[in-house]
């Protein structure tokens, strides 16, 4: 009896002080993002768009592609002002940040006004996402 009292205890020992909190932590890995473009390009990768918009705030403007046929977003440009400098120090007026199924893709640095963002190209950047992080 004291055998099984034993084997007993020591298999329910383990799960009564367990630490139930299994979930990942919610602080973000980085907590501001740098000016400089490359810099800036390097370190949003390693981000979530939810991430992004705590450090940066709201986008200025949000345009979304939605299937026709559910209504689904399924790619968003967001549009910020003034955030990113180029090598010499100068201000980007607009940066376009492209979001397709949940990760960010790529990001587009303007010398525009917010209402020449479809007429205007800029300097575009792939975005490199992390296989692993850990």
């Amino acid at each position: 009896m004291k055998k099984i009292l034993v084997l007993f205890l020591l298999f329910v020992t383990p799960f009564l002080f367990a630490n139930d909190d299994l979930s990942i932590s919610e602080a973000p890995i980085i907590d501001s993002l740098p000016v400089n473009e490359i810099e800036f390009v390097d370190t949003i990768g390693l981000l979530t768009p939810d991430e992004v918009e705590k450090i940066l705030g709201e986008p200025k403007k949000i345009v979304n592609i939605t299937l026709e046929s559910s209504k689904e977003v399924i790619a968003s440009s967001w549009y910020y002002e003034n955030i990113n400098t180029d090598y010499n120090g100068k201000y980007y007026p607009i940066t376009e940040i492209d979001i397709v199924d949940g990760y960010i893709e790529s990001v587009v640095f303007l010398n525009s006004n917010m209402e020449d963002i479809d007429r205007v190209e800029g300097q575009k950047y792939d975005i490199k996402r992390p296989e692993k992080i850990f």
